[in-house]
């Protein structure tokens, strides 16, 4: 009797064991990293660039990049990281790393489309029917593949992963509620393909340095600016500006712009050990989803202190009136459609190869398949942000209170806890073949 009680103890824990397995969906990543053999293998010293100011959330996130690679090769693999762009700044970086003088770093691909305008049909911002479907997209093999036959033809690069970054919203210190309202505007933008979409809806774009940029919205110069909810915040952008048009580059509440891809020379690639290579893809890997992760509950939290503490009116184009943003997103797609084809001359070929597979990740029998992060990732953006709240009410200092769920926390954390934190983030599964990762 006590066997059968225990067989049956047993079964019924197989079956909640099954359970929680059947649940578990089918695109989440659930991978063993790290752990390689790196014994008897030399030390290898690589020279990775960023330029992001101390304090700020790429700044930690490509410390701890560096702190994991060293890590886990048990410092075999040594990173003589240049930060604060004391070498070379984000624009350098499409002309230094092909050359070898830095073996690491990452690169807007705003950049990268002066050169290669292949990349124009796949980095249309409006374009996405849903935040979803733009993972299933970049997940794909077709969009790795895609990825590295271009960097490496063009550039000579090796893609390490891909960083969906942010959420690319649009300011202003006007009111702006319509396509129409755009007209006499005068908007800040990061690249042609911004350009497009900025005339697109009436406005005039204006490119400035961004050590130009805060003044120029301060006088009234220009009359808004494309930024993140985050960089708004600690840019104190604020006070030059109180309209949050709420018309992100994606869909409402998805981590927005993708712009960011992490490159490394292809010619140091090849000549890593194996070992080595696995080592710095899960870190890569890692590192890529935590900045999707950490980047979308700080940009929650940054939304509320810039409409409940800083005086930001919430316009809310995208919220509160979908027709008019539909609109705008029609505008920017047909916008860069013409700027690609028309302007870059992008072949008809290539372009319909890209919206087939834009087009087949689109149906959402496949792209609902990832709907599960984005909901785990807007309930802790939720947690954070009701956690932050209550304590605030419970009299503890604010400002101490929001600095807490900026990873800049990671800074001071010994590294067995940042990884035990990262190891714990959701990731999807991503479909790129292990070999040509590896090539």
């Amino acid at each position: 009797m006590r066997g059968l009680k225990i067989g049956l103890v047993l079964v019924m824990m197989l079956f909640l064991v099954g359970l929680v397995w059947a649940k578990d969906p089918t695109t989440r990543d659930n991978r063993q990293l790290f752990g390689y053999n790196v014994e008897g293998l030399k030390p290898v010293k690589l020279i990775m660039v960023s330029d992001a100011p101390f304090g700020s959330v790429s700044d930690v996130l490509a410390l701890m990049f560096e702190r994991m690679v060293k890590e886990e090769s048990k410092g075999k693999i040594q990173i003589d990281h240049h930060r604060f762009g004391s070498l070379y700044s984000g624009r350098d970086l499409p002309k230094v790393l092909p050359l070898g003088t830095v073996d690491l770093g990452t690169i807007n691909k705003g950049y990268l489309m002066t050169k290669c305008p292949d990349y124009v049909p796949w980095v249309i911002a409006y374009i996405w029917k849903s935040p979803e479907h733009m993972l299933a997209v970049t997940a794909s093999k077709e969009w790795y593949e895609m990825e590295d036959s271009l960097a490496a033809k063009f550039w000579g690069l090796k893609p390490l992963n891909h960083v969906a970054y942010g959420n690319w919203d649009y300011w202003a210190n006007k009111e702006i509620r319509t396509m129409d309202d755009f007209k006499g505007s005068r908007f800040w933008s990061y690249g042609e393909l911004s350009n497009a979409y900025i005339m697109a809806w009436g406005g005039t774009p204006e490119i400035l340095a961004r050590a130009e940029m805060y003044m120029s919205y301060y006088k009234k110069a220009l009359t808004g600016i494309s930024s993140s909810g985050t960089l708004y915040l600690d840019g104190k952008y604020y006070e030059a500006g109180k309209y949050w048009l709420n018309m992100p580059t994606y869909p409402p509440g998805s981590t927005g712009y993708h712009y960011v891809q992490f490159y490394m020379n292809q010619k140091r690639w090849q000549s890593l050990p194996e070992a080595y290579k696995r080592i710095i893809l899960d870190a890569a890997d890692v590192y890529g989803w935590n900045s999707i992760w950490e980047i979308l509950c700080l940009e929650k939290a940054s939304e509320y202190q810039l409409v409940h503490e800083y005086g930001m009116t919430d316009v809310g184009i995208s919220t509160k009136n979908p027709k008019e943003y539909q609109r705008i997103c029609d505008a920017a797609v047909e916008a860069g459609r013409k700027y690609g084809k028309e302007k870059r001359g992008v072949s008809d070929e290539t372009w319909n190869k890209a919206k087939a597979i834009l087009a087949k990740y689109g149906d959402p029998k496949i792209s609902g398949e990832y709907l599960w992060w984005y909901k785990l990732a807007w309930a802790e953006a939720d947690r954070r942000l009701a956690q932050a709240k209550k304590r605030i009410a419970a009299g503890e200092d604010k400002a101490k209170v929001w600095e807490s769920l900026h990873p800049k926390r990671f800074y001071d954390w010994p590294y067995a806890k940042v990884k035990e934190e990262w190891l714990k983030t959701p990731r999807t599964v991503q479909n790129w073949p292990m070999d040509l990762r590896l090539k």
